[in-house]
């Protein structure tokens, strides 16, 4: 894997970048199918490995608030919080495989208000239906 800088992740929405961010993070969470039973001698098994009962991309992100646009998602009430065609550039990215993309749901905003910086924020965002790497 090349080594790359940071700053070059990318959150975009309809592939315009959105937000001040500086820091982008991302985690996959997977439960696999349970098929433990009594021929299992107490040791827990799972159906084959590509076979899961649910998985989950979560994209976290944090930054200096800019435009609002998250912001304005997030605390404004009529506002639906799910954000389709999110799309999350690996900082490495230099071929296929490099982006996700997909609905997510804005599912948390926390924004500080230091004295002698810039206003910052955190936002996550968790995976809606399918996602696709490209």
């Amino acid at each position: 894997m090349a080594k790359a800088a940071g700053r070059n992740a990318v959150l975009s929405k309809n592939g315009t970048p959105i937000a001040g961010v500086k820091t982008l993070s991302i985690k996959w969470g997977g439960e696999g199918i349970d098929v433990t039973d009594q021929n299992s001698d107490g040791i827990r098994e799972f159906l084959n490995g590509t076979d899961m009962s649910s998985q989950t991309l979560t994209i976290e992100v944090e930054g200096i608030e800019t435009d609002h646009v998250i912001r304005d998602i997030a605390l404004t009430i009529a506002t639906s919080k799910m954000l389709t065609d999110l799309s999350f550039k690996f900082a490495d990215a230099l071929a296929a495989k490099d982006t996700i993309t997909g609905n997510f749901l804005l599912t948390s905003y926390e924004e500080g208000n230091p004295d002698d910086q810039g206003v910052d924020f955190k936002a996550t965002f968790e995976s809606s239906g399918s996602w696709t790497v490209a």
